[in-house]
């Protein structure tokens, strides 16, 4: 077992979830349905018992057999019929959803793949746990599935295929109940060890449901490879092109449509996505990216462009040239045949021609933005761009961090200086 696989073990009996299951049962009723053992024999829970969170620091002693999910039971469970519920009235409440509604294959809607996902008790339970105490993220889940069935859909994708592909997208953040919760609020700063424990969320998915006969490998492979790039710039193992499946690539495009869902401001949210899209075609593939068009293809009024708003722009721009040029420089003295400077100068080669078909060179500053003040559409569209550049070039140094720890040390090793000075050099400049 590698320290990827470790760790998401490890996920599989901790605190958070146990906690979310044994909180909920304050206000809903959560029965044991059969007796509950430590891995030593003991016996803790009787079946019939109630669960709640009196039994907490009990259960959190000891590891559970079987499983919590396999154990309890549960009021007003998620099944097919709630999953359709819900997405219908997603449907009829979000805009961009209403687009894709009626869309159909062979004489099936989206509702009617989704309601055909099938779920064993035990993930019907863990699906359960996610509606009640994390309603944002189980309403995601549905956008991803919703989205992926489109794509399928626009693939000519057959009834076998579009079931799977629902099947791994609904299913595909469960991991994520069993890390903390305040690494998924937006406004909480990650150190590296808990971004650790955030990006095996996808491995803690696919162990759990690697235990249920349900669930195909090509839907357990979705679910562990929904963070990989072709660019090979995901996560958790790093995978390429062609070693990435199909429904694993939907899933993730399908995932920055869902991004967009709920925003404050919802079309120039939608606008961005556009943009969004425009940097990434290297990394979500480009027979993908030409089914989302529909989301994004209404005109949307751009805002005013402001002297301030333009000033910014300039120092971004500005910011963005300097760090291209910096890896330029240092290039000569990062050995390639060392893993983390061959990253660095694909990543970076990569985006670079990701702006450039963009429309910005990086390797020219500020006078490419000179006049953009007169054309609101043209200003807006920039200063998108500059933002999900800088973005991009922050997951970079995220990315190094977490692969290569030693790399951004407080004292590297001799063949790291180079990267780690123009890491100090990204820093300062975003």
């Amino acid at each position: 077992m590698n320290d990827i696989e470790a760790l998401a073990e490890s996920q599989l009996n901790d605190k958070h979830y146990l906690q979310s299951v044994t909180h909920l049962g304050d206000t809903r009723s959560i029965v044991a349905n059969r007796e509950i053992y430590t891995s030593t024999g003991m016996k803790l829970i009787g079946a019939g018992m109630q669960i709640n969170s009196s039994l907490y620091e009990r259960l959190l002693q000891h590891k559970l057999v079987p499983p919590l999910d396999q154990s309890l039971t549960t009021e007003d469970a998620v099944n097919g019929a709630s999953l359709v519920e819900q997405a219908t009235r997603m449907m009829q409440e979000d805009k961009q959803l209403a687009l894709i509604q009626s869309v159909k294959s062979d004489g099936q809607t989206l509702v009617s793949v989704l309601k055909q996902v099938p779920l064993n008790p035990a993930i019907a339970f863990k699906l359960t746990v996610m509606r009640e105490t994390n309603a944002d993220l189980f309403r995601r889940s549905i956008y991803v599935a919703l989205v992926s069935i489109y794509i399928g859909m626009k693939l000519h994708m057959d009834k076998h295929q579009l079931k799977d592909i629902a099947t791994a997208a609904v299913l595909h953040d469960i991991g994520l109940l069993h890390v903390d919760p305040k690494l998924l609020e937006r406004e909480h700063r990650m150190s590296e060890t808990e971004r650790r424990h955030l990006y095996v969320h996808s491995v803690t998915a696919w162990m759990i449901l690697k235990a249920y006969p349900e669930y195909k490998n090509k839907v357990l492979d979705a679910v562990l490879q929904h963070h990989e790039h072709l660019d090979g710039s995901g996560y958790p193992r790093g995978l390429k092109s062609g070693e990435i499946g199909q429904f694993a690539q939907i899933i993730a495009v399908a995932e920055i449509v869902a991004s967009r869902y709920g925003s404050d401001n919802d079309a120039q949210s939608w606008s961005r996505l556009e943009t969004i899209l425009k940097l990434n075609l290297r990394r979500y593939g480009r027979n993908l990216i030409p089914c989302l068009k529909i989301f994004y293809q209404d005109e949307v009024e751009a805002p005013p462009c402001s002297e301030i708003d333009m000033q910014n722009a300039l120092e971004k721009m500005s910011g963005i040239s300097a760090i291209f040029t910096a890896w330029e420089k240092a290039q000569s003295e990062c050995d390639v045949k060392i893993p983390a400077c061959a990253f660095i100068d694909e990543r970076m080669t990569n985006l670079r021609m990701e702006i450039i078909d963009a429309g910005l060179n990086p390797n020219v500053e500020d006078n490419q933005l000179f006049g953009l003040e007169g054309d609101a559409e043209a200003c807006f569209d920039a200063r998108m761009l500059l933002d999900e550049t800088m973005w991009q070039l922050g997951n970079i140094l995220r990315e190094i961090q977490r692969r290569w720890p030693a790399v951004d040390s407080d004292d590297p090793l001799p063949e790291f200086k180079t990267a780690k000075a123009w890491m100090q050099e990204v820093k300062a400049l975003l």
